[in-house]
């Protein structure tokens, strides 16, 4: 009996291990604002980022190795409706599984890929709010998947580095037949999906350059940065890609984010020009504040105009918002 009840506290101290070495995590938000877009007022959900939900986890298997996932759902907090794009059958708009350790980490999926993992990092709006709607935005990568890198790629594998010093290479490949340029939704794709790219983030200085060729065989290079000077951190993004085989657009964008006790001041100016003619070649300034109500929750309000070559009088109208974002 007594060596029975000292087995089953060996083993109940086993069991108690491995439980601390894996976690689910549940993560996310809800954001809803009240904003004008297209001389047209409505309730929205913080542009959709900001409402999701996230489960992760992560166990560590041993001699510095680890799994880990993550399931990520989006939603419109105003409607309660989903927004993972559900006509197509999808329920997250992002999932994958993956193995890290001293190599780095791989993961398998559905999942961004190297540019536009890096671009939303450095846009000032966080590519969230009603500044990053509309044919032009503050967010690099915000317009259609053609010039601004795949938008998702499906069947993806996506390799990041260990940390070199501060330096960390990623790279990502996805099937052909499974992406689709979101210029051109259901059309089959006829190569590879690839993208890689270095960041590095050192004291007060991010810069990052990465590369994407889509399925349609449409590429992007963007080249963006960044620099923390205490009173405002600036950011800088800029990107070159294909629309169709024939047109080439940049994208270019500045900005900073200036703290001052509980709120936090937004301002950026972005310029994109199409080589396809010289009927479009729009600017817009942006201006926005965050005030931290808590460390989850962010009462904001931004403040938006888009003017120049190849945007009707609907699309120059001023842009608004006020909301409310809680973090979970």
């Amino acid at each position: 009996m007594k060596k029975f009840l000292l087995a089953l506290a060996v083993l109940s101290v086993f069991a108690g291990a491995a439980s601390a070495q894996s976690s689910v995590t549940l993560s996310g938000g809800v954001d809803a604002a009240v904003w004008r877009l297209n001389d047209q007022w409505q309730m929205s959900t913080g542009n959709s980022g900001r409402s999701n939900f996230t489960l992760s986890g992560r166990e560590d298997l041993g001699g510095g190795t680890y799994a880990f996932f993550a399931l990520n759902y989006r939603f419109n907090a105003a409607t309660g409706e989903g927004t993972s794009q559900p006509t197509q059958g999808r329920f997250f708009r992002q999932s994958w599984v993956g193995l890290g350790g001293g190599f780095g980490d791989v993961r398998l999926g559905r999942m961004l890929p190297v540019l536009q993992e890096f671009n939303g990092g450095f846009d000032v709006f966080g590519t969230e709010t009603v500044v990053n709607q509309g044919p032009i935005t503050m967010h690099a990568g915000g317009a259609p998947a053609g010039g601004a890198g795949s938008a998702r790629n499906n069947n993806s594998i996506y390799y990041r580095s260990p940390n070199l010093g501060g330096l960390q290479i990623h790279a990502d490949i996805a099937s052909a037949d499974q992406n689709a340029n979101a210029n051109l939704p259901g059309a089959s794709g006829t190569e590879r999906p690839v993208g890689i790219g270095a960041v590095y983030a050192g004291g007060p200085v991010r810069f990052a350059l990465a590369y994407d060729r889509g399925a349609l065989d449409l590429k992007t290079i963007g080249i963006y940065g960044g620099y923390d000077l205490g009173v405002v951190n600036l950011m800088f993004q800029l990107e070159k890609g294909e629309l169709s085989s024939a047109v080439e657009q940049k994208r270019v964008s500045f900005g900073g984010r200036v703290p001052f006790g509980a709120a936090t001041l937004k301002v950026a100016v972005a310029r994109w020009k199409n080589d396809a003619g010289p009927d479009f070649e729009p600017k817009k300034f942006a201006i926005g504040l965050d005030y931290s109500l808590s460390k989850r929750t962010i009462v904001y309000t931004d403040a938006a105009k888009a003017s120049g070559d190849g945007l009707n009088s609907i699309q120059k109208k001023a842009q608004f918002d006020v909301g409310i974002w809680h973090k979970f």
